[in-house]
């Protein structure tokens, strides 16, 4: 069920900051290096989804093969865009070592933003509220390694999968789905 509150979401927020410093931060460490800017970030989401966890809400959930079924059919979806592209010259022999990162980053981004995000906007300010914020801040993470230019295409990415969370119940899903349109984005972008 889609609800929209008007109370102030103060423990929503300060969770939406904490995510938005932790990009920032990864940020301003991208000069000294991608892998360090990654770890640290990579730290600050395990983090945030460790410290700001909460019990299972006991909202109706799907199970593990439909989650899984859902999240390879929206992570097909979202590489759309970019299929239709020219591959890229990358080859296969430093994929694998990247695809381990981009897997770990994707399924913190979505335990930090379509888990512990959603959640605390979904409580305190409803479902849209909680897939709008979840867009913005997964838009808005990306904006220094993307640029303006992506960020659109960002947003809509997030709203699909804030989406997926709101009809799947799981982070689950999402994970997946991220980590699908990464890996094939380092073929085709």
């Amino acid at each position: 069920m889609i609800q929209v509150r008007l109370a102030a979401p103060r423990r929503a927020v300060r969770v939406t900051g904490l995510i938005l410093a932790a990009a920032l931060l990864r940020a301003l460490l991208l000069p000294l290096g991608d892998a360090l800017s990654t770890i640290v970030f990579g730290g600050c989401l395990l983090a945030i989804s460790w410290f700001e966890r909460e019990p299972s809400t006991g909202e109706p959930r799907w199970g593990r093969g439909r989650s899984l079924i859902a999240g390879s059919m929206v992570g097909a979806i979202l590489l759309a865009p970019v299929v239709t592209g020219p591959l890229s010259a990358r080859g296969l022999g430093a994929f694998w070592s990247w695809a381990a990162i981009a897997a770990v980053i994707a399924s913190l981004e979505e335990t930090s933003i379509r888990g512990v995000l959603y959640r605390r906007w979904a409580g305190e300010a409803g479902t849209v509220a909680a897939i709008l914020a979840g867009a913005a801040v997964f838009a808005l993470i990306h904006l220094p390694r993307y640029g303006l230019a992506a960020l659109p295409l960002d947003a809509a990415v997030g709203l699909a999968l804030g989406g997926l969370r709101a009809l799947t119940g799981r982070v689950f899903p999402c994970a997946i789905a991220h980590t699908l349109a990464d890996w094939g984005a380092w073929f085709w972008a």
